[in-house]
This record gives structure tokens, C-alpha cells and sequence, in this order.
């Protein structure tokens, strides 16, 4: 790449509305200096480029027009990491990937994200008692989440792997309640000048936990799980999406929709109601397909904007969190709970033969 300081010095002073002599005064040379600099007829003395950076407010790459490579290399690095993961790449490969790439760029928090979660996904399979990959995971997570509390999920689900549940319990009671939340807090204010934009965004985030938190409540409820009520409960909110989205442009909410309907088809498969419960896969299956379309799109490192068209969330951008990665084996565990006969249905329906490529 070639360098032409001269003409960043250049840009960075019209940036700032400076003459060449306020340059030159604050670095104690003459405007003459500084218009050789510019003209590309003589270079800075190398101990002024500290100096020169500093007055700037830049570093010294991005003076040198190194930002730029620097952050398209490492956005490269995490789209390759994403792209193994989501395709189901040997984990231990991807880790010592991710290695390499902190050797290069040490410190860089994106990188250091994806390899706590290779490291915790290491982990999970793991049956020893001492774990290494997971308490690693811990420690990068705990270290991130100085600065970015967006981690925080995920180290709670790293602790309770390990049993430290009082770190847990303690790590999100440090957290801020719901209605302190950023996204409350933004959407609460109508003066902003991104006022509709944060309630969009704030109903996508309290939607997303409430889809999510719910699920788990059921679960672990032996009054509710594997009844009509939880199906009637998780059938409401699968409603309330339809009627915020507008039956439309769900982008990555194809996720929670698609686990969503899967829980309501294992619920109605417990309950022998096998017509309701394969129209629920039929929809889980669906929404997989959408949501592996828009995970290819994002793996070719095709830019997308999320788009809404529901009136609630149209100047909505969406939302940063963390989104259940949907597999084929989800599909297929809810197959292997029909009845022989509806199972060879399912399985000879050319509509689901993705679903059984690797197996047959």
C-alpha cells in the first residue's frame, strides 16, 4: 500500500479547519515544513509522528492509513470464525484459528468475543470436571464484560456449565434492571431526535427476551411443560409476533420463531396431537430456511441493513443479542418423537429433504 503522509497531514488540517502555521507552531517547526510535508517534497522528522497523531486526535496507523486495513482484516478474521462455527467446523481447529488471529491483532475485543465462545462451545462437550476451555471462556468474558455487558449471557451460561452458580448469581444481580435498560431508557424519551427508531428497537429486545425467558420458564415448570397451557402460552406469543412484524421481514427473528414452534411441536408430539404438532414443525421449518438464507448472505459478507415493515419497527435497526444458532438436528429430534408412520411421512416429503442429506 503506498503512503502519502503528506497528504493525510493535509486532510486531517482541513478536517480541523487549522492553518499550516497553527500546525507548525504547536510542533515547533516552520510553515514551510509543513508545506513540503503536504507538497510530498520532504517528510516529517520521525519523532514528530507521535506528536503530529496526538494533535490530530488519531492514532498513529490511522496517520498513516493503516486503520482501514487493520479493521477489514479484522472483520474479515470474525466473519472465517463465524462462518466455521455456523457451519459446524472442528471446533479445536477454529479455536487455534482464532489464536493466530489475537497473535496479529492482541487485545482486539471482537476476536477475543469468538474465542471465548469457541472456547465454551469446547467446553460444553467436555464431561471432565476440571475444564479448561470453559474456564478460560470465563475469564475472557469477564474481562470483556468491563467494557461491553452485551457478554454477560453468555458468561452466566459458562458458570452454570462449571457450577458456579453463586458467580452467576452475583455477575447479574450486578446488571441493571429492565426499565434502566438502554433500550428503555431510549425508547422513553420522545424528544430524541431517534426516538422511533429506539421503540422499535426496544420492542424487538423486550419481544426477543420475552420469547426466550418464557421458554425456559416452561421448561423447568412440571405444571406447565408438556401441557395444553404451555402450548396455548407459546402459541400466544408466536401470535404477538405476527401481529408486531406484521406477518412480514423478520430477518434474524426467523430464529426465535423457528425455536418457538419447534418447543410447541415436542409439546403437542407429548400429547399424541400429531396434526398440531407437525403444522408447528411445518412453521419451524419455514422459518429455518429463512434464517439460514439470511446466515448464507451474511457468511458471503454481502452487507444487509435490517429492514421492517411493520409500522412499530420501521426505523428499527435491530438489536444486539445473542440468537440460538438454528441446526437441522433441532428439526429432526422433533421427527424422532412422531409415530412410525408419521415419521416415514415426514421423512419421504421431498420438502424436508435437507433435513436427512448427511443421514441417508
Amino acid at each position: 500500500m503506498q503512503v502519502n503522509l503528506g497528504e493525510k497531514i493535509k486532510e486531517l488540517r482541513k478536517r480541523d479547519g487549522r492553518k499550516q502555521e497553527d500546525l507548525a507552531k504547536a510542533l515547533g517547526v516552520t510553515a514551510q515544513a509543513v508545506s513540503r510535508w503536504e507538497a510530498g517534497t520532504c517528510y516529517p522528522d520521525m519523532n514528530l509522528i507521535p506528536a503530529i497523531a496526538n494533535y490530530f486526535h488519531v492514532s498513529i496507523d490511522s496517520l498513516f492509513g493503516y486503520q482501514n486495513d487493520r479493521e477489514g482484516k479484522i472483520n474479515a478474521y470474525a466473519k472465517e470464525a463465524l462462518r466455521r462455527m455456523f457451519e459446524g467446523q472442528d471446533i479445536t481447529e477454529t479455536i487455534q484459528f482464532l489464536r493466530k488471529c489475537l497473535e496479529e491483532f492482541p487485545g482486539e475485543a471482537k476476536l477475543q468475543s469468538h474465542l471465548a465462545s469457541a472456547l465454551a462451545s469446547k467446553g460444553f462437550q467436555e464431561t471432565t470436571p476440571n475444564n479448561p476451555y470453559l474456564e478460560e471462556a470465563a475469564a475472557i468474558y469477564e474481562d470483556l464484560s468491563k467494557n461491553d455487558p452485551g457478554v454477560v449471557g453468555s458468561l452466566l451460561h459458562v458458570y452454570a456449565h462449571m457450577g458456579e452458580l453463586e458467580k452467576a448469581e452475583k455477575k447479574a444481580n450486578a446488571q441493571p434492571l429492565v426499565e434502566h435498560s438502554r433500550e428503555v431508557l431510549l425508547a422513553s424519551h420522545s424528544e430524541f431526535k431517534n426516538a422511533a427508531r429506539y421503540r422499535g428497537e426496544a420492542i424487538l429486545s423486550l419481544l426477543h427476551t420475552l420469547e426466550r425467558i418464557t421458554e425456559q420458564a416452561i421448561l423447568w415448570n412440571d405444571k406447565l411443560k408438556s401441557s395444553r397451557e404451555a402450548n396455548e402460552i407459546l402459541e400466544a406469543i408466536y401470535t404477538l409476533y405476527e401481529k408486531i412484524f406484521d406477518g412480514k421481514s423478520y430477518g434474524i427473528f426467523h430464529s426465535d420463531l423457528c425455536m418457538l414452534n419447534l418447543s410447541c411441536a415436542g409439546n403437542y408430539a407429548k400429547l399424541k396431537e400429531y396434526d398440531l404438532s407437525y403444522a408447528a414443525f411445518d412453521r419451524a421449518f419455514t422459518h429455518y430456511k429463512e434464517y439460514v438464507k439470511i446466515m448464507s448472505i451474511s457468511m458471503q459478507g454481502i452487507p444487509q441493513e435490517p429492514h421492517f415493515e411493520s409500522p412499530l419497527l420501521s426505523e428499527a435497526k435491530g438489536i444486539l443479542a445473542g440468537f440460538v444458532v438454528c441446526k437441522p438436528e433441532y428439526l429432526t429430534l422433533i421427527i424422532d418423537t412422531y409415530p412410525a408412520k408419521l415419521k416415514k411421512q415426514v421423512r419421504k416429503d421431498p420438502k424436508y429433504a435437507e433435513l436427512f442429506e448427511e443421514k441417508n
